[in-house]
């Protein structure tokens, strides 16, 4: 059956993972995606995950620094719906194929502009990529962490935010063009990309006391959360989330056989000195138990709580959903072989998305997607900039 995207071209110059894997949701719901790279292939090739953020497309190389190149590209985005690309602000334009010159050729096609910094941004013209955009948007400072300040953020959160704003602004865009008949520049950033997640109100905690600070701050152990993960019998561990929202029917304590232990938000409350002695008394509770008969005992009861495992025991022993929603994948990758990666996200059930192949090998499909477009096997050199 085809996808809900058959018959859309995406031509794919970003690099990455913003980009890419925001083009990824597009092509594995049928979008024909070209991945546009320069000669000797996208650089972000040497990262593992590019495997899996460029899967489910071809692969066409262009030299935009020759007049073949440009005049071949040009052609390519004449077949095309949308353009993406990842470059500084103005990058484009000096190559000649910045959005007016697109536009004024092929006035129907969305080009897609994902930079680290929008076009204004007194960083607009600085090489950004996801970390130094986690430090300029605050979003290191901020985090907490296992010393007094600012933390490197291990989730890619800038681009990891973008990667939902690209998809989103491309299918705007193409309904709008239902409508005008005409495509137009949709632009997003990684600085907005980590601002989309800035979703509570951000405020200075004036008049709070000293206990509150010490339990949200920037130390170790980092954070409130931190202190609901527990160690079972035989080094199992869980986590606990006792301000779920449900009713208990017994308190955790209740269930650990603790006693005179004190409600969730008043441990909150409590001084430092206080909720550790209480925490040690949980610690060496939770250690007397098995980690499945407790996690039962909790549900009874009506507690959120959740086993800890790694992530190879969620992809190699996968809950039956997971297999049932295709979210657990073997794709055979070109250069690493047979690999287990996780599949589709998104189930449109009338017309479902599938993975559509590995990671292309650099310019795999150069004969193809030029040779669709009248240029025979003696232009590829020139085109391509492959002497």
């Amino acid at each position: 059956m085809a996808g809900a995207l058959e018959g859309v071209r995406i031509l794919d110059l970003s690099w990455g993972i913003a980009g890419p894997l925001g083009v990824l949701l597009l092509a594995e719901q049928g979008a024909d995606v070209v991945k546009v790279e320069p000669p000797g292939g996208d650089p972000f090739r040497c990262y593992s995950g590019a495997h899996v953020w460029n899967r489910s497309r071809r692969s066409v190389t262009v030299d935009l620094k020759s007049d073949a190149g440009r005049e071949a590209f040009s052609r390519l985005a004449g077949s095309a719906d949308v353009l993406v690309e990842s470059f500084r602000p103005g990058v484009m334009e000096r190559l000649g194929v910045g959005f007016d010159a697109m536009h004024g050729q092929h006035p129907r096609l969305v080009y897609t502009s994902v930079p680290a910094y929008p076009p204004g941004h007194r960083f607009a013209g600085r090489p950004g990529y996801d970390a130094l955009v986690q430090a300029s948007s605050g979003q290191q400072w901020e985090q907490p962490g296992w010393r007094l300040g600012p933390i490197f953020l291990h989730m890619p959160m800038p681009s990891m935010g973008t990667v939902f704003l690209v998809p989103t602004g491309i299918l705007a865009a193409l309904i709008a063009r239902e409508e005008t008949g005409r495509g137009q520049h949709v632009m997003t950033s990684l600085l907005q990309g980590a601002f989309l997640y800035t979703t509570q109100i951000w405020q200075y905690v004036e008049h709070a006391g000293a206990a509150y600070h010490d339990l949200m701050g920037k130390s170790y152990p980092p954070g409130v959360h931190q202190q609901f993960i527990f160690e079972c019998a035989n080094r199992e561990f869980v986590h606990t989330s006792v301000m779920s929202g449900l009713t208990p029917k017994r308190s955790q304590d209740e269930i650990l056989g603790l006693e005179d232990a004190p409600d969730a938000f008043a441990f909150m409350s409590m001084a430092p000195e206080e909720r550790e002695v209480i925490n040690r008394r949980r610690r060496e509770a939770y250690r007397a138990h098995d980690r499945e008969k407790l996690v039962a005992e909790f549900q009874a009861n009506n507690h959120a709580i959740e086993p800890i495992i790694t992530m190879e025991e969620a992809l190699a022993d996968p809950h039956p959903q997971l297999d049932a929603n295709g979210m657990v994948a073997t794709v055979d990758d070109p250069e690493l072989g047979r690999t287990t990666q996780i599949g589709v996200p998104i189930n449109l059930f009338g017309t479902p998305g599938a993975i559509r192949g590995p990671q292309p090998r650099v310019g795999e499909h150069n004969a193809d997607i030029w040779g669709e477009l009248g240029y025979g096997a003696g232009e590829l050199a020139a085109i391509t900039g492959k002497a």
